[in-house]
């Protein structure tokens, strides 16, 4: 349904690149010599020692022996406080603040080449403008999603190729507090994924480019993390803390990124935190680590009661449809992370949250014609009549927001629905069993597809 929470989920912790561990020198030398009666310049060499590069040739620097004994001393820490073990030694590189943002920005343009097909990144972007998240171009917000990769992160943990990374100061002999600070946070990570191997799950939904299980665990794993990070800032002193947050780095983005690109880190880290503290006052830490195990919906992370009571999705049959003029590209689940994307920038956190957590399940399909037009059909069931009249009642309060909408009158139309026009126009219809919608750029086109009805049933039984 939505590209850009995979986009988001991905590039912040997705590289299949393996780092260079082999130590390189670089020599930078510049040699003159001139000759005259009565002066002579001789050669001058300046060394300059690189402790590692990474494989995009960006420094790596060299951790000290406190650094490391910093490291050792949080490790037991974080195994004491989750009641795990590290399996083997956590993996870490350590950056410069602009290394670390040229990292950021090198692993996603890497993963963007590997990921994407010819012409699917202009369906993602031509997707998200047909759903009025944005008007950017392609090129617009691929440069806004580099913006927020340099910007948006203190450290990561790579899921893939299972290694923390984290920007410091050159030449510091010991990590700051809110060095550490990060670092438990993301040490918490590595622990997760040895654990429960974490690389091999994400290979595999990125194999299938099926990223329905992402937003329950990853809620779960932030969860974990922030309050592993809550406990050890617990033990600083007033001091202490006050010079933690004097030491935090300036993570000012140069542009200004719209506002639903956070709605996947509203999940993450604000309802799963809420989330796992339900879980720790009913069965402490324990609890939290078998919940690292499971693959909850973002509807249950929304609604904790939904997660305790283990209510899943149903799964809602689409039809693909025979069409003249478009052809089949690609289809899929929606859940509940998919519906706060889509509406809570029209209509409000509150109730496009609500909206979520009654759905029951839902699918969508999409279709492409030879101008590279999107046309695209969804099917919600909610988790029963009520539930779904809300979510037909958040659609229609997120259509009607919309000034670049028009309603049209269907009166005397052989379908049934609300038909909506503009530069895309939308159709929407609640029959009381399944909401459907369906969007194309072409008017004429979507009036001639609901009206096309056979004897056994009208395009609009999709």
């Amino acid at each position: 349904m939505n590209y850009f929470i995979v986009i988001s989920l991905i590039s912040s912790c997705a590289s299949g690149s393996s780092s260079e561990e082999d130590n390189t020198i670089v020599l930078e030398s510049t040699s003159s010599s001139t000759t005259s009666t009565q002066t002579t310049s001789t050669t001058t060499t300046t060394l300059k020692e690189v402790f590692a590069t990474d494989e995009f040739g960006i420094e790596i620097l060299e951790p000290t022996e406190e650094m490391k004994k910093q490291l050792d001393d949080l490790i037991s820490f974080i195994e004491k406080r989750t009641e795990l073990k590290f399996a083997q030694y956590p993996k870490f590189q350590l950056y410069t603040l602009e290394g670390y943002r040229d990292y950021s920005e090198a692993s996603y343009l890497d993963d963007f080449e590997k990921d994407y097909e010819e012409g699917e990144w202009e369906r993602a972007v031509l997707s998200e403008n047909m759903w009025g998240l944005t008007t950017s171009s392609p090129d617009q917000m691929k440069k806004l999603i580099v913006e927020f990769q340099r910007c948006a992160s203190a450290g990561s943990y790579n899921l893939l190729d299972e290694t923390l990374r984290v920007p410091i100061k050159r030449n510091q002999k010991k990590f700051n507090f809110w060095e550490q600070s990060v670092i438990v946070h993301e040490l918490v990570h590595s622990l997760q994924g040895q654990v429960v191997n974490l690389s091999n799950w994400y290979q595999d939904m990125k194999d299938s480019d099926d990223f329905m299980n992402y937003p329950g665990r990853r809620s779960i794993m932030e969860g974990q993390a922030d309050l592993v990070q809550a406990y050890w800032e617990s033990t600083l002193d007033s001091y202490d803390r006050q010079q933690m947050s004097s030491e935090r780095p300036s993570f000012n983005c140069s542009v200004s990124l719209p506002s639903y690109f956070y709605i996947p880190f509203d999940l993450y880290y604000g309802y799963g935190g809420s989330l796992i503290k339900q879980v720790h006052r009913a069965g402490k830490m324990g609890a939290i680590n078998e919940a690292l195990f499971q693959l909850p919906t973002a509807e249950q992370i929304y609604s904790p009661d939904k997660y305790f009571s283990k209510e899943p999705y149903v799964d809602v049959e689409i039809e693909t449809l025979d069409l003249e003029e478009y052809s089949f590209i690609d289809k899929g689940q929606l859940d509940s992370l998919d519906i706060v994307y889509l509406l809570q920038s029209k209509i409000g956190q509150v109730d496009a949250v609500n909206a979520a957590i009654g759905l029951g399940g839902g699918s969508w399909v999409d279709y492409i014609n030879d101008k590279n037009d999107l046309f695209m059909t969804v099917k919600i069931q909610g988790d029963n009549e009520q539930e779904l009249n809300e979510i037909g009642e958040a659609f229609m309060n997120w259509a009607n927001f919309q000034s670049r909408f028009t309603k049209n009158a269907t009166d005397g139309k052989s379908w049934n629905g609300n038909l909506y026009e503009g530069d895309t126009n939308l159709w929407i219809n609640n029959d009381g069993k399944y909401l459907r919608l369906a969007l194309s750029n072409n008017l004429e086109f979507l009036i001639d597809f609901l009206s096309l009805c056979t004897s056994d049933q009208c395009n609009t039984s999709f």
